[in-house]
Parts: structure tokens; C-alpha cells; sequence
């Protein structure tokens, strides 16, 4: 296969597509809708602490389901089939985005959360989409197959933020409103479903069953802890989601306060910091391991990125937002890329897929924390939550300075085997 087979792959390319629009999509209108008295949402009159606790439970309840989620689905998939999984996933996802848009028109919080929930519960969609590429994958088409799919989720983390913030702001259009872009994303879901029950097979035969489960994550967390070079690097992954959660979360607010940003300004702010993404990717990354190893790069990205979100909370001035956003997007995938590296350079190959795993569960952890962190917002304020973030971000890029001197990057996968 020396092209891409569209009829084959496309659905797995929507669905990691969708999935990284919907993640992208979600935070400005969060921060909006729960800000707005007018959504009716909450209470025109509710506290402000009240809409902070609600603002912090709709951002942390799709990590929640997200940990547990995520392996679930990626273990059935081995067992019961890519096909099947992804099918369950990406309807799964519809239904979930269908109560969100419901939750923002009646308006019904508990719909709302409930679909948020849902969508987390469903983020192993793009795992699979991505495995089942890899499966009908040759050594002559993996790269360019992996590239491809690189791009179908810089598209998702371009596309989603604007789409939502562009389709929520009724003063673009009367008929937008806050369920808009939910319904959008719903009715996209829908199509990439249909597309891959026509034309999606799987590449493998599967196992025809498989003992699910649910404590699987917790296992995983438990086994990290008894690897020293990959509970060193949980560690450091931790504190730079947190970071970096803290930031995607308190800078709409920040906009929105201080500016009035509308949720339209909001999403093309969103949509900066995911074309920036593209470029650390794509581009700085790149560029950067010509010259250093992973840890180093990913040091800089770390400190990069915490400076710049130091600076927001210290020069909250407009311009200057926005030229640190591009500064700390860039840089944060920077980190994020190089620090799976680092994850994948601690094991053997046989514990590849468990390592990623651990970091992926990591990461939800992280997001869950963050979420319940925008409690902290009446004592705090945006500036001093931005502050902490970005205080994490150092206190990371100090670990992973005590990390590399530990362990040296040149030695891949020494030890790796062993809990050492």
C-alpha cells in the first residue's frame, strides 16, 4: 500500500479528528456558559463560588471517566475487535455530544455533565482509530501513515475550538446559541460512524473475548510506582498536565473577565494556541533534535512554557496575552511530545504500549486535579490560579533536570525491564 487508502483509514482519521476537536471544543464554551448569567444554566443569581464549583466539575468529570475509559475500551478493542469498539466509541461519542447540546438549550446542568461524563468514558476512541491504522500498517507506509495522523488531530485541535466559539456566539448569527457546536460535533460523530460501519474491517482477526477490566488503570498507576525511571517521570508529567491544565482553564477566564471576550474570541484564541501546537510539533521539535536528546529538549520546553505562563499572570495586558499563549502552546507540545518519549525510551519494547499507557492514565489524573482546582478561584483569582500553574510548570522542568542527571538519555531502555 504505497497511498493512503481513504475508504479504508478515513473513518480512523475522522475519529481522531473528532476527538481532538470535541477536547478543544469544550473549554471556552465551559468557561462561557458557566460565566454568563444570562445561559440559565445556573442561576442568575448563584454565587460565584457556585459557578466556580460547577465550571471545575464539568472540566474535571471527562478526565475521571477518561482514566477508566481509555484502557477499557483499548482492552476490548484487542478483544472483541477494532470495528466493534470504535462503532461503540464514536456513537457513544454522538449521544454524548446530543446531551451536552441538550444540557446548553433546556438548560439542564445534570445533562450537561452527564454527557461530558459520556465523552470522557468514550475517549478511547482515538486510541483505537489510531491502533487500527497501525494495523493495516506496513514498515514501507507506517511513517507516512503516523504522519497522517499527526495531522488529522492538529486539524481536530485547530478546527474544534473555532468551530465551537465561531457557532456558540449568537451575535454572529441569531440561531447560534451555546448547544450549536455540541450538536455539530454530535451530527459529525453520526457521519463518521455511518462511514465506518460501511467501509471499516478490521485488519486482524479478533480474539473473540476478553476479561474486562475496571481496576486495569489503578493497576497501572500501582506498577509505574514500582518503576523507578517511570514513577520519576510520572511525576514530572503530573505537575507539567497540571501546569498546563491550569492555564487552558484559568486564561478564558482571565480573557473573559478582564477583556469580555465573547465565546467566538475565546475559541480563536483556542485555535492560536492550537496552531502553535502544529508548529512545536511539526517544526521546533523537529528542528531541536538535530541538535539535543529528548530530555533536554524536553527541559526547555518545560521552562519555556512555565515562564510564559508566569508572565501572563504577572503582565495580564491583551497583546501581551495572546503573544504568550503562542509561547506557551508551542513550547507545551514541545514538552508533551518529548516527555512520551522520554516514557518510551525507559522501557523495553515488550513494555512500550504499558508505558504510554501509564501516561496517559497520568494525564487524566492531572486533569481531574485541575478541574477540582478551580475551587481555589475566590481565595486565588485568575492571576494567582495562573500563577500556581505556571509554578508547576518550574517545579516539572526542576524535576526533569533531577531526572536527567539520573539517568542519562544515551542509555535507552537500560534498566528498563527492571522495577529498579
Amino acid at each position: 500500500m504505497s497511498k493512503l487508502n481513504l475508504k479504508l483509514l478515513g473513518p480512523c482519521l475522522l475519529a481522531i479528528a473528532i476527538d481532538a476537536m470535541g477536547f478543544g471544543l469544550v473549554y471556552p464554551i465551559m468557561a462561557a456558559i458557566f460565566s454568563d448569567p444570562h445561559s440559565g444554566i445556573v442561576g442568575a443569581a448563584a454565587s460565584p463560588q457556585l459557578r466556580n464549583f460547577y465550571l471545575g466539575l464539568g472540566y474535571g468529570v471527562y478526565p475521571f471517566f477518561m482514566f477508566f475509559g481509555s484502557s477499557l475500551m483499548g482492552e476490548l478493542s484487542d478483544g472483541y475487535g477494532r470495528r466493534k469498539i470504535m462503532l461503540l466509541c464514536i456513537f457513544g461519542l454522538a449521544l454524548s455530544y446530543l446531551l451536552m447540546a441538550l444540557g446548553a438549550l433546556l438548560p439542564s446542568i445534570a445533562l450537561l455533565l452527564l454527557g461530558r461524563g459520556l465523552s470522557g468514558l468514550m475517549a478511547g476512541c482515538q486510541g483505537i482509530a489510531q491502533a487500527a491504522i497501525t494495523d493495516v500498517s506496513t514498515p514501507e507506509t507506517k511513517a507516512y501513515n503516523m504522519s497522517i495522523m499527526s495531522m488529522a488531530f492538529s486539524a481536530g485541535v485547530i478546527v474544534g475550538p473555532v468551530l465551537g466559539g465561531i457557532t456558540s456566539d449568537r451575535t454572529i448569527l441569531p440561531i447560534f446559541n451555546y448547544g450549536t457546536p455540541f450538536l455539530l460535533v454530535a451530527a459529525l460523530s453520526v457521519f463518521c460512524g455511518l462511514w465506518t460501519f460501511w467501509y471499516y474491517r478490521d485488519a486482524n482477526l479478533p480474539k473473540g473475548k476478553t476479561r474486562v477490566d475496571i481496576l486495569l488503570p489503578l493497576r497501572i498507576i500501582y506498577e509505574a510506582g514500582r518503576h523507578q525511571r517511570v514513577a520519576f517521570l510520572s511525576i514530572v508529567f503530573f505537575l507539567m498536565q497540571v501546569g498546563y491544565g491550569l492555564y487552558l482553564q484559568t486564561i478564558m477566564l482571565v480573557l473573559q473577565t478582564r477583556f469580555g471576550y465573547t465565546s467566538s474570541q475565546l475559541g480563536l484564541f483556542s485555535g492560536l494556541i492550537g496552531i502553535c501546537f502544529v508548529f512545536g510539533l511539526m517544526v521546533i521539535v523537529r528542528l531541536m533534535l538535530k541538535v539535543w536528546n529528548v530530555v533536554d529538549i524536553a527541559k526547555l520546553g518545560l521552562l519555556i512554557a512555565g515562564i510564559g505562563q508566569l508572565l501572563s499572570a504577572l503582565l495580564p495586558h491583551e497583546g501581551m496575552l495572546w503573544a504568550l499563549g503562542m509561547v506557551v502552546g508551542c513550547f507545551d507540545m514541545v514538552a508533551y511530545t518529548t516527555m512520551y518519549t522520554a516514557y518510551s525510551d525507559a522501557v523495553t519494547v515488550e513494555r512500550q504500549g504499558w508505558a504510554l499507557g501509564v501516561a496517559g492514565s497520568v494525564m487524566a489524573i492531572a486533569w481531574v486535579v485541575t478541574g477540582l482546582l478551580t475551587n481555589l478561584l475566590p481565595v486565588l483569582g485568575e492571576l494567582g490560579l495562573l500563577m500556581v500553574g505556571g509554578l508547576s510548570f518550574i517545579l516539572s522542568f526542576l524535576m526533569m533536570v533531577a531526572y536527567g542527571r539520573k539517568w542519562s538519555s544515551g542509555a535507552v531502555g537500560v534498566g528498563a525491564g527492571v522495577y529498579d
